[in-house]
C-alpha cells in the first residue's frame, strides 16, 4: 500500500518554522542542480549540503516536502531528483534562460543516471506508466508514449506541495466532497477493526461494504478510513467525464490528491458506472460502497452490513441527542417510524438538540421525504375524525388502523412481537367502495391522526406493458418512500388486481408476479400502506389474506348525507334558505356532493347573493348527468326547474 496509511503531517499546521526550513532544503536542491547543469565541480559539495538538510529535518520529525512526497508515493531517489528538476524549470527563471535545453527524458537520465546500459534501462522503468511519477500523475509529459526526447513538467499541484502548499488540484476538487457520515452503529462497530486487518493483508488498498441504503455504509467507511489514520472524502462519480480517455487522465490526478491530502476515497457504486474501472484504476485506499456487490468487480475485501433495527437507531438517536430531554416513548417512536441512517440522524439531532427535542418529529418528516416528491403525489392532510361521515363499524377500523401505526415500537420493541414478527411488520390495508365515498379522505383521515406525510401512488401509471419495469417502477416508490414512514396511499388499484388463482397463459403468471411483490413490499414497508379499488370483487381472495385490513367504504345513506352537505359549505360562504333535508334525498356520494357544493357557490357568485337552493339544483343537475342519471328537484315548481 502506497502510503496511504501515513498519517497526514502535511493536512495539519505545520510546526513552527518548517516553512522556512523547507524552503531552505529547497533552496539548496536548485543550487545543486545549478551547479551540475553548470558542470560545475562545487555540485558534489552542494548536493552533500542539500541532503544533509533534508536528513536534519527528517530526525525533527518534520520531514521536508520532497521526503513527505518519497515516503507517500515509494519515490526512488531517481524518482526525486526527476520531480527536483522539473520543479526547478517550472519555478526558477534561471533554469528557463533563453538557451537552455528543454528538460526531456533523455536530459535527466543524462545529468542524474551513469552512462551504462544497467542504469539507463532502471530509470527508463521508473519513467513507465507504472511506475509512481506518471502513474500519479506527478510529472507529465509533451508525448502520451514518453519518448526520450519529449518534454517533462512537473504538475503545477506537485510543486505547489513542495513549496509547503496544501490546495486541492483545481481538476479534482470539483470531483470530490466530505463525507457526510454519522457514527459507526454500535453493533456494526465490532466488525471494523478485523476488516481493517484483512484490508491490511490484501494486495491493495480497496474494500467494498455491502448493504442497504441507511445502513451505516458511510459511518463504517468513515470508521475504516481513521482506522488507518486517514480522512475520508467521497468521489462524485457521475461527475467524471464520460469519454474513456478523458477519464482515465483525471484518475491518476484524484489518486494523487488522496494520497498527498492524506484521504481514503468513498466511491457509491449505485451511483457510479464502470465499477470495475474505477477500484482497478484509482491508486489510493477506496472504500467502495453498494446495495449489491457489481457482477464483475477486482479481487476486494467485502463487508456485508445487517440493516439498522429500531433499537439500533434508538442508540445512535441517545449518542446523538445528548443531554437533550427527549421523552424515551418519542425516541422510541421516531426510532420505529423513521428508518433513517446515521448520517441523517446526526444532521438532525444537530438541529435540535438546543431545541430541547422540540420539532424532532417534524424534522424526520421533512428529512426522510426527499425524494420521494418525483415519484407521487404528495397530499397535505386537511380532515380530522369528526369531517368523514361513515359507520361507526368503519370508523373503529380506521381507528385500528391507526392504533398499530402509532403503538408499534410498544408492541414490536417493549412487547416483545419483534422477535416473533422478524418480517411482515408492515400494516397494510385495502379500502374498496364505490368512487366518492371517501376512501381518500379517510387516507387523510388517519395521517392527519398520525401526523404523517401522505403520498398518493397512481396504479395505472406505474403498470407497464414491458416485463419486470412495473416491479422496478414500484421498487423505486418504496426504496424512496422507505426512511420516510410514509402513508402510501395506491389508487386505482384494479389496474394491477385481478382474478388470478388459475395460471393460463403468460400474462396471468406475470400478473401474479407483479401483485405479489406489491403485497410483499407493502408488508416489508416501515409505514402504513393503502389500496384503493373500485372494484373489491376483482381482487383474489388469496391477495386479500395477505392484507391485514380489508375495509368496505360503504355508500352513503340518508343520515350521513344531510351530515355531509351540512359541512359541504365553510362558514364565510353565504348560504340561504337550504333544505337539508330535501339534499339527503340526493342519492349521491360524498365526493360529488363536494363538487356539487363548489360549483354552486360559483353560481351563486356570479349572481353576486347568497349560496340558495336553485344554485345548488343547477350544479347538482349538471353532476349527475356526468352519471348518466335525470334530476329533477321537487323542492322547485316544475315551471322554474332548471
Amino acid at each position: 500500500m502506497t502510503g496511504q496509511r501515513a498519517s497526514t503531517v502535511e493536512c495539519d499546521v505545520p510546526p513552527l518554522g518548517w516553512p522556512e526550513r523547507n524552503r531552505e532544503v529547497v533552496g539548496l536542491g536548485l543550487a545543486w542542480l545549478a551547479a551540475l547543469l553548470a558542470g560545475d565541480d562545487s555540485a558534489a559539495a552542494a548536493r552533500k549540503t542539500y541532503e544533509q538538510a533534508r536528513a536534519a529535518m527528517l530526525r525533527s520529525g518534520a520531514p521536508a516536502a520532497i521526503d513527505s512526497l518519497a515516503r507517500l508515493f515509494d519515490l526512488a531517489p531517481f524518482d526525486e531528483d526527476v520531480l527536483l528538476l522539473a520543479f526547478a524549470r517550472h519555478i526558477d527563471p534561471a533554469f528557463t534562460a533563453p538557451g537552455a535545453q528543454p528538460l526531456t527524458s533523455a536530459l535527466a537520465m543524462s545529468l542524474l543516471v551513469p552512462a551504462d546500459f544497467e542504469a539507463t534501462s532502471a530509470a527508463q522503468a521508473r519513467l513507465s506508466p507504472l511506475a509512481p511519477l506518471r502513474r500519479y500523475a506527478l510529472i507529465g509529459s509533451s508525448d502520451a508514449r514518453f519518448a526520450v526526447r519529449a518534454t517533462l513538467a512537473i504538475e503545477e499541484r506537485v510543486a505547489r506541495h513542495l513549496l509547503g502548499e496544501t490546495l486541492l488540484d483545481g481538476a479534482a476538487r470539483p470531483l470530490l466532497t466530505p463525507s457526510a457520515a454519522g457514527p459507526c452503529p454500535p453493533a456494526i462497530r465490532p466488525l471494523v477493526r478485523p476488516f481493517a486487518e484483512t484490508i491490511a493483508a490484501a494486495p491493495r488498498p480497496a474494500a467494498l461494504l455491502v448493504g442497504a441504503r441507511r445502513s451505516g455504509r458511510r459511518a463504517v467507511a468513515r470508521a475504516l478510513a481513521e482506522s488507518f489514520d486517514l480522512a475520508l472524502l467521497e468521489l462524485k462519480s457521475w461527475l467524471l467525464p464520460q469519454d474513456i480517455e478523458a477519464r482515465r487522465a483525471i484518475l491518476p490526478t484524484v489518486a494523487r490528491e488522496a494520497v498527498l491530502g492524506g484521504f481514503a476515497l468513498l466511491v457509491d457504486l449505485d451511483r457510479a458506472g464502470a465499477a470495475e474501472e474505477l477500484l482497478d484504476t484509482l491508486d489510493a485506499f477506496v472504500i467502495a460502497i453498494a446495495e449489491q456487490p457489481p457482477e464483475v468487480i477486482p479481487a476486494t475485501p467485502q463487508l456485508r452490513l445487517p440493516a439498522l433495527v429500531a433499537a439500533d437507531r434508538a442508540l445512535l438517536w441517545r449518542q446523538a441527542l445528548g443531554d437533550a430531554p427527549v421523552p424515551a416513548d418519542q425516541l422510541d417512536m421516531v426510532s420505529e417510524h423513521f428508518r433513517l441512517g446515521p448520517d441523517d440522524i446526526s444532521a438532525i439531532a444537530a438541529t435540535v438538540r438546543d431545541q430541547h427535542g422540540e420539532g424532532l418529529w417534524l424534522a424526520c418528516r421533512e428529512t426522510a421525504r426527499r425524494g420521494l416528491d418525483a415519484l407521487a403525489e404528495r397530499i397535505v392532510p386537511r380532515f380530522g375524525w369528526d369531517e368523514i361521515m361513515l359507520p361507526d363499524a368503519v370508523r373503529h377500523d380506521l381507528r385500528a388502523i391507526a392504533a398499530q401505526v402509532r403503538h408499534r415500537a410498544a408492541v414490536y420493541e417493549r412487547g416483545g412481537f419483534g422477535g416473533k414478527l422478524a418480517s411482515g411488520r408492515g400494516v397494510t390495508a385495502l379500502f374498496a367502495g364505490p368512487s366518492g365515498v371517501g376512501k381518500t379522505m379517510a387516507a387523510e383521515v388517519i395521517a392527519h391522526d398520525l401526523d404523517l406525510d401522505l403520498y398518493r401512488v397512481d396504479l395505472s401509471s406505474v403498470i407497464s406493458k414491458y416485463i419486470g419495469e412495473t416491479e422496478q417502477n414500484l421498487k423505486r416508490v418504496f426504496d424512496a418512500a422507505e426512511a420516510s414512514g410514509a402513508l402510501l396511499f395506491f389508487d386505482e388499484a384494479d389496474a394491477l388486481f385481478g382474478k388470478r388463482s388459475e395460471v393460463k397463459d403468460s400474462h396471468d403468471r406475470y400478473a401474479n408476479i407483479e401483485v405479489s411483490y406489491l403485497l410483499q413490499r407493502m408488508e416489508s414497508y416501515s409505514g402504513l400502506a393503502i389500496l384503493a379499488t373500485n372494484l373489491k370483487a376483482h381482487i383474489d381472495a388469496a391477495f386479500l389474506r395477505r392484507l391485514r385490513f380489508v375495509i368496505d367504504v360503504p355508500f352513503p345513506d340518508a343520515s350521513q348525507r344531510r351530515a355531509i352537505w351540512a359541512g359541504a359549505f365553510p362558514p364565510e360562504t353565504r348560504t340561504e334558505g337550504l333544505d337539508l333535508d330535501a339534499l339527503a334525498r340526493i342519492d349521491i356520494a360524498g365526493g360529488n356532493i363536494v363538487v356539487i357544493a363548489v360549483n354552486a357557490a360559483f353560481l351563486a357568485a356570479a349572481d353576486g347573493g347568497a349560496v340558495t337552493m336553485a344554485h345548488i339544483a343547477r350544479a347538482a343537475r349538471a353532476e349527475l348527468r356526468k352519471l348518466d342519471k335525470d334530476f329533477r328537484p321537487t323542492w322547485l315548481p316544475l315551471e322554474t326547474a332548471p
